[in-house]
Parts: structure tokens; sequence; C-alpha cells
């Protein structure tokens, strides 16, 4: 595949969708921050929150972004590196800070794995002293939290295998996700863990509807 890389003519070789899911940090003359590219087209930036995609050009090397309020981006992705070392924000200008380059991190890991499943986020049965009902973890923009039984405007974050749920006014849970039996336990943040303990079973994958989630609150 030959294409015009700042005007010389030159051939990297293609790159498939699969190669370019994971974690990157993103550089540009202001600083760096870690992004993520998510499975069907899902971008995530945990610094700049925003209903955001991306996509892979027919010529399996320009990567495009579509980052809402914060921009539109193209980087050209290298198959061998894994890597973005070129790049720039939409329309290119001649300017010193319109460069972007992106390096890659690390992959998925099982456990965030687990819970975005395809792209789209998943669903757990989610059990409490008293009873279980169904949750959902989505994998938009700004990491959406979901129930149906209890709702309120709540996010998820994951460190490792760190979970943490900030679900408005029913508190704050912390547990820890195990992938091999696609489990997770933990407590209420405050509470007694013997007592405010919680439990999460994986249940199945949500389903990739294509909607782009607006998020008014905290961002």
């Amino acid at each position: 595949q030959e294409f015009l890389v700042r005007g010389c003519l030159q051939s990297k070789p293609m790159a498939a969708v699969t190669d370019i899911i994971g974690w990157y940090d993103l550089s540009w003359k202001g600083g760096t921050f870690p992004i993520c590219f998510r499975p069907a087209g899902h971008f995530f930036c945990p610094k700049f929150q925003a209903p955001a995609r991306w996509e892979l050009d027919a010529d399996g090397v320009t990567v495009k972004i579509h980052w809402a309020k914060f921009g539109e981006y193209e980087l050209l992705f290298d198959k061998a590196s894994r890597s973005m070392p070129e790049g720039y924000v939409v329309p290119k200008k001649d300017d010193e800070s319109n460069w972007r380059k992106a390096t890659f991190r690390n992959e998925l890991s099982p456990a965030e794995t687990l819970l975005i499943g395809n792209g789209a986020g998943s669903i757990w049965d989610f059990e409490h002293p008293d009873g279980k009902f169904e949750i959902q973890f989505k994998a938009d923009g700004y990491n959406h939290f979901k129930c149906v039984d209890f709702p309120a405007h709540a996010h998820w974050s994951l460190e490792e295998t760190s979970l943490t749920i900030n679900w408005g006014e029913f508190g704050k849970y912390k547990l820890e996700i195990d992938a091999s039996t696609k489990t997770m336990a933990g407590f209420a943040v405050g509470g007694d863990p013997e007592k405010d303990w919680r439990k999460g079973q994986f249940k199945q994958i949500l389903m990739d509807q294509n909607t782009i989630e607006q998020c008014d609150q905290h961002h």
C-alpha cells in the first residue's frame, strides 16, 4: 500500500482493525495522556471524555478519530511498531500545535475485555445481602453504569482488576474482577465489608446499537 507522507511516497503494510485495538499514549505540543481504541469503533479517553468513535480507513493505515467537542484527528498507523508516529488535527495546518502521535501502551486487560465485551459493554447479575438484580457496564465515551432497578447518573472505572462504581445517590463500590471465572466481589465504600458485600456474575455482552450517548453532568 503506497501513500503520501510528508511529501514522500512510502509503502506500509495494511493493518486490520484488530491491530489497532488497545491503549496508547497520545502526544501533542501540550503533553501526553492515555487513550483507548476499543472494539467496534468505540473510543475512550479518561482525561477528555466525550461521545467519541474511531475508524480505520480503507487504506489500512489512516486511523480517524471523531472526538466530538475535542475535534477530528487522523493518525498514520505503523504496523511494525504498532504505533502512530505521525498524525494531525483535521483540517491539517502548518501550525506547531497541529501534530499528534500515538505510542502503543498495552493490550486491553482480561478484566477490561470482560467488561466492554465486543465494544458496547456487558450485563451482569449483581448480588447483595438482600437479593440480586441486573446491572450494565457501558463502554461508551463516559463509561456509564446503568441499573434499571436503581437508576442514577453513574459511572465505572477500572485499574487493572480493581473496579470502582460511582453510583450517584446509591453510593460508591469497590470490587475485584476475576476474569477467569467471570465474577467480581467487593463491598460498599464506607460500609462494613462483612455486611455490605457485593458480588457480580457475568451474564452477557451488550449488543452494539451504534448509538452515541451524551453526558451533560460532571464533564
